[in-house]
């Protein structure tokens, strides 16, 4: 699902920004892109991530702006060492004050970080983050879940109609049997327990019977219902109960040769795609 989540956090002189972006996708693909002193944290950046986002491609940006701590003086006593040997040898002992003097002796430099708070810092504007994701995220999903409403509703309108006309098509099925049977038997003189005779009865009365496929199908919608009211992720699930759904309407297309029928399931079929294609957006 897409969304955006953006936060930030100080600790001691660092202030830290954290930008969560995401798009659509089955799987979670997730690239952490932060100054390359700062990739030691990515390992827990991605598992705090993955703890609260299963699905979609993810990208975290993290900045970190430094402030000055005030510079502090610092002696190099390797430095210092240096210049006592040397004037050591040339029998110069020198005063304290004046080796301080001396260039590479005393340098300037920033107070060492805390990497621990910089770390908390981090993490704690993540989560606030991700928490701004996921409310993108279940706004976007209210917004996906009145598209796939209506594509249910058109679906279930499609199987109604077939369910209506099924009756009508069984007795036209079982005359045109009868017929069939009586050519069959008149024609050729064939004996009841024939093989031929009997596996043509069986095709005709499978094709007579799709009450069947009708309740797998009443029933696989109702699932798609619930499943809509469930909480928590049902992405996968959602996309398994529609390739369920698929096999149903196929086999029930095959079986019919009816004009209205042959119809409501190429309509069914254009629904039951365009739920999969909003069902790979859910988590």
């Amino acid at each position: 699902m897409t969304g955006y989540g953006r936060a930030e956090r100080r600790a001691s002189r660092v202030g830290a920004s954290v930008e969560v972006r995401s798009v659509n996708g089955k799987h979670l693909q997730l690239r952490v892109r932060a100054a390359s002193e700062w990739l030691r944290l990515e390992p827990r950046i991605e598992s705090t991530v993955r703890a609260m986002v299963r699905r979609g491609a993810v990208d975290v940006f993290v900045r970190l702006d430094v402030a000055s701590g005030g510079r502090m003086p610092r002696v190099d006593t390797e430095v210092l060492a240096v210049y006592r040997r040397a004037l050591k040898d040339m029998g110069d002992e020198g005063g304290g004050a004046e080796l301080l003097r001396l260039p590479g002796v005393v340098t300037l430099s920033e107070p060492e970080l805390n990497e621990r708070a910089v770390e908390r810092a981090v993490i704690g504007a993540l989560k606030d983050a991700l928490d701004g994701l996921d409310s993108s995220r279940l706004a976007e999903g209210a917004r996906l879940r009145k598209v796939l409403e209506r594509e249910l509703k058109g679906l279930r309108r499609e199987l109604v109609g077939v369910q209506r006309r099924a009756p009508k098509l069984a007795r036209e099925a079982k005359s045109a049997m009868q017929r069939r049977l009586a050519e069959l038997l008149d024609d050729r003189q064939l004996p009841l327990n024939d093989p031929t005779l009997l596996r043509e009865v069986a095709q005709l009365a499978d094709r007579v019977e799709v009450h069947e496929e009708l309740d797998r199908l009443a029933c696989h919608l109702d699932a798609l219902t619930e499943l809509l009211d469930a909480e928590g992720p049902v992405g996968r699930k959602l996309d398994f109960l529609l390739q369920e759904v698929g096999r149903e309407i196929n086999t029930l297309g095959s079986k019919v040769a009816d004009v209205e029928v042959t119809t409501r399931v190429v309509s069914m079929k254009a629904c039951v795609e365009r739920l999969r294609e909003q069902a790979a957006n859910l988590e």
